[in-house]
């Protein structure tokens, strides 16, 4: 499988992200850089086609593109917060699950911080149970 471009994901993602030139905007670097953090995740052989592997794999880079602009945006005090599995402040309160498979696996855990990454999970997770490869051959008397 080949990885996706910049102008690939650009065309996947036309409305969601605020392209262009400027310290504000999201530049074809940022893109070029979060495409390569997404190819140590994604594995090729999940995927029976090319446009299935691009589909997905431009949705982690979607998700370390929103990771490095979180961080990027907090500066030299930045620190990471894992998910919260409920907030309160005051009288108001939000819970919510993540599936306790997810929760144990700290790369799972981690995709699961934005939508992308949580749209990554959703169309990888039913590609890696119950699959099996069969060799063939035999065995001598």
């Amino acid at each position: 499988m080949i990885n996706p471009t910049v102008e690939e994901f650009k065309a996947q993602f036309t409305r969601d992200f605020p392209y262009g030139s400027t310290s504000d905007a999201v530049m074809d670097s940022d893109i070029q850089k979060a495409l390569t953090e997404a190819d140590f995740i994604v594995n090729p052989t999940l995927f029976s086609t090319q446009e299935s592997f691009s589909f997905a794999f431009n949705y982690a880079a979607a998700h370390y593109l929103v990771m490095d602009f979180k961080n990027s945006s907090q500066g030299l005090g930045s620190s990471f917060n894992w998910i919260e599995a409920s907030k309160s402040v005051g009288s108001v309160s939000q819970g919510f699950a993540i599936p306790e498979s997810i929760m144990k696996n700290t790369q799972l855990a981690y995709l699961s911080k934005t939508g992308y990454g949580a749209k990554y999970l959703s169309l990888i997770l039913p590609l890696t149970y119950g699959n099996i490869g069969i060799a063939e051959g035999a065995t001598l008397p």
